[in-house]
């Protein structure tokens, strides 16, 4: 079976447009029109992962979005556990390499980063040294 690279952009792109086209909407498609009742009667009875986006014409970056509210829950849970096995998995890292020699060289290390003078200085005021 062969996969045209072609009909997969073509679909990607098609359900893009089908999204824009059926969950995006201007503030004044939702206030002149029934829209808003529609959208929150389908987040009625049982949990779904639509969401819509509100956008204000005259304004690109007043944009929001309309997600049921257990679904929205459920997302948050996902992000604050997520975040916890990112932070556990930081932990048994540096407990691992605590010990660890740092045998690079220092230019080498910074080798494309670009810092001000004052920039370092800053930073090396907020660092906590502890003197066990």
């Amino acid at each position: 079976m062969s996969v045209n690279l072609m009909d997969i952009k073509k679909n990607g792109t098609l359900s893009h447009l089908e999204f824009l086209k059926e969950h995006v909407f201007g503030i004044t498609d939702i206030t002149r029109k029934n829209k808003l009742s529609e959208i929150l009667n389908q987040f009625s009875g049982k949990e779904t992962s639509e969401i819509y986006v509100i956008q204000n014409a005259k304004n690109k970056d007043a944009a929001g979005v309309l997600a049921d509210v257990e679904y929205f829950k459920n997302l948050l849970e996902t992000q604050r556990i997520f975040e916890g096995l990112v932070d556990a998995y930081m932990e048994q890292v540096t407990m691992e390499r605590q010990n660890d020699v740092a045998d690079i060289e220092f230019t080498k290390a910074l080798e494309g980063e670009e810092f001000s003078f004052d920039e370092i200085l800053a930073l090396a005021a907020e660092v906590e040294i502890d003197e066990d």
